[in-house]
């Protein structure tokens, strides 16, 4: 899974978790999902800087947090190591250095996008958690993910990511259906002109996701054995504040940007 985009995001990783559309919107909904954390053993399956691994531990967790990116991991030891374990780990590649049956609970924020192979990574959630154990998740909504690739364009998400970045489509030339299953890039740096992608972005390396179609991103964890316990598509105008659902008017008529979920083993 290629991490160079986060490597060169890890010093101000922090700063992009407390933005509105996580602070008020995926993170509460994912809070929602999660047990009671004091006692259990958690990993934190792309665990970023580990900024929301330290808040996991701050509710009385023992946690683990895994990332791809050597950088988020170097950034997660600095800053919250007294709090929690960190180690360099990438889930296309399986986590090998973990035993198993040795969490009760795995949080995977917004990774499996960036994963090719889900059913390999739904088998090692299953392989770490013990019986009885829970995966929450969050990813991006297949419906939001199938109208990037059909209409070529992200939409505007500035106000509410606190990012002023454009990301530039780089997809299948064909008409694709939403029963597609498919590898798309984002270029941050700029937008796409009739010839291809402008100079800014052709620069770049591209950030690659793998859109699905919504039973190819439940099938894998059912497969593994996992039982499906709730299901979330976060509401902006139930989360964001008043003010910044006033300035983005065009994202309230658009499906929900992430799918969260709560899958659990039976004992």
């Amino acid at each position: 899974m290629p991490d160079d985009h986060y490597d060169d995001l890890a010093d101000d990783w922090s700063d992009y978790a407390e933005v509105p559309w996580r602070g008020q919107v995926l993170w509460p909904t994912l809070t929602d999902l999660l047990p009671d954390l004091d006692g259990l053993r958690v990993l934190d399956a792309g665990c970023g800087d580990g900024y929301h691994a330290a808040r996991l531990a701050g509710r009385g967790a023992d946690v683990l947090g895994v990332d791809a990116s050597e950088a988020m991991v170097d950034r997660a030891r600095e800053r919250y190591g007294d709090r929690a374990d960190f180690r360099r780990g990438d889930l296309s590649d399986g986590l090998d250095c973990l035993d198993d049956d040795g969490v009760d609970l795995v949080l995977c924020q917004h990774v499996l996008s960036h994963v090719p192979d889900l059913e390999s990574v739904a088998a090692e959630f299953a392989r770490l958690l013990r019986p009885g154990g829970t995966v929450v998740l969050s990813t991006h909504h297949p419906f939001h993910e199938y109208l990037v690739v059909r209409d070529g364009s992200y939409p505007d998400t500035r106000a509410i990511d606190g990012l002023d970045a454009r990301p530039a489509v780089d997809a299948d030339g064909r008409s694709p259906t939403y029963a597609d299953t498919e590898r798309y890039d984002l270029y941050w740096g700029g937008e796409v002109s009739a010839e291809g992608l402008d100079g800014d972005s052709a620069g770049a390396e591209p950030t690659a996701f793998h859109r699905r179609p919504l039973d190819a991103l439940t099938g894998p964890l059912f497969d593994a054995g996992f039982v499906l316990a709730d299901l979330r598509e976060p509401d902006l105008s139930e989360r964001l504040d008043d003010q910044l659902v006033d300035e983005v008017p065009e994202l309230l008529d658009r499906p929900p940007r992430s799918l969260c979920l709560r899958a659990e083993l039976p004992e």
